[in-house]
């Protein structure tokens, strides 16, 4: 990993990738960082490098090595001062919700700012 931080601005995330480009060749690559080599490109944190994209009639490659994500935990703060209680939950799939669920979350009160929102685009 990089000393340095990513190029995007207001980011604060280290730099985790490069992406070299080559106008020649109407090309662009996104590669791991390594520090020994002296590589001059743009350096990119992971979520700035996951959304590269290049103009059209270029091609793109990530060369970068992989790794498996983290699952997604829901982290409830008002239940994690209880005791005994874990902090960190599962999100469900959609397989796991039954349908009484998916009405609850249907049925609901659209909040001023969304409901401001929809009559601007003409979606109310």
């Amino acid at each position: 990993m990089s000393g340095e931080y990513c190029a995007r601005v207001l980011c604060r995330e280290r730099a985790s990738a490069i992406l070299l480009i080559n106008a020649r060749d109407l090309s662009a690559q996104v590669v791991d960082i390594q520090e020994e080599t002296g590589i001059a490109g743009v350096r990119l944190c992971r979520i700035h490098a996951d959304a590269v994209v290049v103009p059209v009639g270029w091609t793109q490659e990530d060369l970068r090595t992989r790794t498996a994500e983290p699952e997604l935990v829901l982290v409830d703060d008002a239940a994690s001062d209880l005791p005994g209680s874990s902090s960190a939950r599962r999100l469900p799939t959609m397989e796991e919700l039954d349908e009484e669920d998916m009405d609850e979350a249907a049925v609901g009160e659209v909040p001023p700012l969304l409901s401001r929102a929809f009559r601007a685009a003409g979606l109310d």
